[in-house]
């Protein structure tokens, strides 16, 4: 107990720290949003000063126009009532005077242009700032929820030992009662021996036989002379002999059974020295065995210090290693940029459709995968065997100029080190799994700058949040901080790429996707998954197509994918908030009240990045929205045993009756709910 008590004072003193050391961090960024806030508000305060100086040039500007129209007015009077030889003279003053009216409207446009541009800057860093602070925000929420998982996880911790201990005590008390019987039974035997010996008056087996052998003739002597003398002193004198005898016959058995049982010792003590010498010979032959081993294992040490010295001057990593001498890992790759989002959408679709194996996804599946991959670095796919769950990621890498990395998620993983790989001490290398040199090829010159799929197949065969529990904690973090620790110390012969000589970051041109089957030999994913990932179901597949194939060209470019990201995310913003609107407004109460469904930041985050995606693709916001609330919220209403038929119904019909957008109704969400009202007994159209 007190060491399961230190343990979780260390868990949580190192979380302690690390929640200290993200508070040191977003009070500094907070401080320095401050600073920038004051720097804005004194620039917005001599933009305003600028401003009234403009004004007041302006009204200067105004009036002395107002005086030139006057003298002008005046001056073609007097040139009316002159002689028609004035006119030229006229016409030049006029056209000195328009001249210098035109100079100084040029003048005031262009101070005016100037205003606007400071007003834009001003209103550009205060939308920044706003951003800022929305982050800090976002990051608080994320150290509390971490913080809450802490506790969860501190409290399993302490159950589970508990439970360990209470089972070890109940075997102990059981192990204690048996041998508290075995010793009262051994305790009767020797005090019933014990008593044997003393009335026995601690004579031998022979001597006791001996004396009862006496007994027995002089008792037959007795008995003969006693049937001579048949009077009653006689007679007295034979009853008491003849109780003696049943007394000695008693003893005698008594001691026939303990000779017995001394004889019987006797033969285990001779058969003990046979095999006693039977040891010693095996003994002397085992010492010979032992020292034609001790000269083998004096060779097999030598040999191995022989190999250890070799493995000191190598690399625990030699996949990494040969990476980094590979020449052609090793130059730049050549890398196509994304014109649009809509145009990647129909190349890709093309692609996989006129493929020798041709495979067919709707463009709204397509759009949905694109808008996952802008969404986060998590996307899982979930359906039925055979509906182009593993196929998709995979003609989708190929399409885009790279191969997906398969990796087939085993049922016995349980740990980090099952999907990365482990140190052995002995041989001083580090075994590498597949996912991390997939990892690894990912960062190199040739693939750094395009779009690589890692595929986990099958990734519910076992408990993600065990065995993928770093890779979770980490994309939660800047891209910055996103990296896996291999070693506990830094090794001398690191790859080129570690940092600190134990630690790969994680590139960010790297997409995780897992497909899931759901039925009786896999494990259902935790909500910590599921918030952190997007999720699309396959039900079936799309119906085929002609499709012309398209024109080779050089690998997707990761970061002009992420430029057009953030492009389709300006430009779409608007519509993105219109659905976070209607859901807040329409959707937050009746599902935390009838439900207890709720969300934070990260769902808004989510929302913000996938919807302007989907519609840049060709897709709508309807499309958008009704994909979300299936798989983001309506999803954790499924199979649940304590949904009410009366409020799924309502539910129903808020969404059907408050949906923003008439022409496109939420058919995923509305499809899903018919099902969760067809389970619990109650018709989609309201009957019961």
């Amino acid at each position: 107990m007190w060491k399961m008590a230190k343990e979780a004072r260390d868990l949580f003193k190192a979380q302690a720290a690390r929640h200290g050391e993200l508070a040191s961090k977003l009070e500094a960024q907070r401080e320095g949003l401050r600073k920038e806030r004051e720097d804005v508000a004194n620039r917005a305060r001599e933009l305003d000063s600028r401003a009234s100086e403009l004004e007041e040039d302006k009204k200067n500007a105004d009036e002395r126009t107002r005086q030139l129209g006057k003298r002008e007015l005046a001056i073609r009077k007097r040139e009316a009532d002159a002689d028609l030889g004035f006119e030229k003279k006229r016409d030049e003053m006029l056209s000195a005077y328009d001249d210098v009216i035109d100079e100084r409207r040029e003048a005031l446009d262009a101070r005016e242009g100037e205003l606007r541009e400071r007003e834009d800057e001003v209103e550009a860093k205060a939308r920044a700032l706003s951003g800022k602070e929305r982050q800090a925000q976002w990051d608080q929420d994320d150290i509390e929820e971490e913080r809450s998982d802490l506790a969860a996880r501190l409290e399993q911790l302490v159950s589970a030992r508990h439970e360990e201990y209470e089972h070890q005590a109940a075997a102990l008390r059981s192990q204690l009662k048996q041998a508290r019987a075995d010793r009262d039974k051994h305790a009767t035997e020797l005090a019933r021996r014990e008593d044997a010996d003393r009335r026995s008056g601690q004579r031998s087996t022979e001597a006791l036989i001996k004396e009862l052998d006496a007994s027995q003739a002089e008792s037959d002597r007795l008995r003969g002379a006693l049937a001579e003398r048949p009077d009653a002193s006689a007679a007295q004198r034979l009853d008491d002999l003849a109780r003696e005898q049943q007394s000695w016959h008693a003893e005698r058995l008594e001691l026939t059974r303990q000779l017995s049982e001394l004889k019987r010792r006797a033969a285990y003590a001779d058969n003990d020295m046979g095999e006693r010498e039977a040891h010693r010979d095996r003994i002397v032959s085992l010492v010979s065995q032992q020292e034609l081993l001790h000269k083998a294992n004096e060779e097999l040490r030598t040999e191995v210090n022989e190999l250890i010295a070799d493995r000191g001057s190598q690399s625990p990593f030699p996949a990494c290693i040969e990476m980094d001498q590979d020449s052609e890992l090793q130059r730049e790759g050549l890398t196509d940029r994304v014109d649009s989002l809509k145009e990647l959408v129909a190349y890709v679709r093309e692609d996989m459709a006129s493929a020798d194996d041709p495979l067919f996804y709707s463009e709204a599946d397509v759009r949905s995968f694109i808008g996952g991959l802008a969404m986060g670095r998590l996307t899982l796919l979930q359906g039925i065997s055979g509906t182009g769950k593993t196929s998709l990621p995979i003609a989708f890498a190929r399409a885009v100029g790279t191969e997906a990395s398969v990796i087939e998620v085993q049922a016995g993983w349980r740990d980090p080190q099952d999907l990365v790989g482990h140190y052995n001490t002995f041989e001083k290398r580090f075994h590498e799994k597949e996912f991390l040199k997939a990892l690894y090829r990912a960062g190199t010159p040739r693939w750094r700058d395009s779009i690589q799929i890692v595929l986990l197949d099958e990734m519910n065969l076992s408990y993600p949040e065990q065995y993928f529990s770093d890779m979770l904690s980490a994309l939660e973090l800047r891209p910055d901080r996103q990296h896996l620790r291999l070693m506990t110390h830094a090794v001398a012969s690191a790859p080129k790429r570690f940092k600190d000589g134990s630690r790969l970051p994680i590139p960010e041109n790297v997409w995780f996707v897992g497909t899931a089957n759901h039925d009786e030999t896999t494990m259902n994913f935790a909500d910590k998954t599921y918030d952190r990932a997007h999720v699309m179901e396959f039900p079936h597949r799309p119906d085929a197509f002609d499709a012309e194939p398209p024109g080779a060209r050089h690998p997707v470019s990761a970061d002009a994918f992420r430029q057009a990201v953030e492009t389709a995310g300006k430009t779409h913003a608007a519509k993105a908030e219109r659905l976070r609107s209607y859901i807040e407004e329409n959707l937050r109460d009746r599902l935390a009240r009838d439900f207890d469904i709720g969300w934070g930041p990260r769902l808004e985050r989510q929302m913000l990045r996938y919807v302007p995606v989907v519609i840049a693709a060709g897709g709508t916001v309807s499309e958008a929205g009704d994909h979300l609330l299936a798989m983001r919220l309506l999803r954790k209403l499924k199979d649940r045993h304590n949904n009410r038929p009366e409020h799924l119904g309502k539910l129903k019909d808020t969404i059907e009756e408050s949906w923003f957008d008439k022409k496109q109704q939420p058919t995923k969400s509305i499809r899903l709910l018919d099902k969760e009202l067809a389970r619990s007994g109650r018709d989609p159209d309201g009957e019961a």
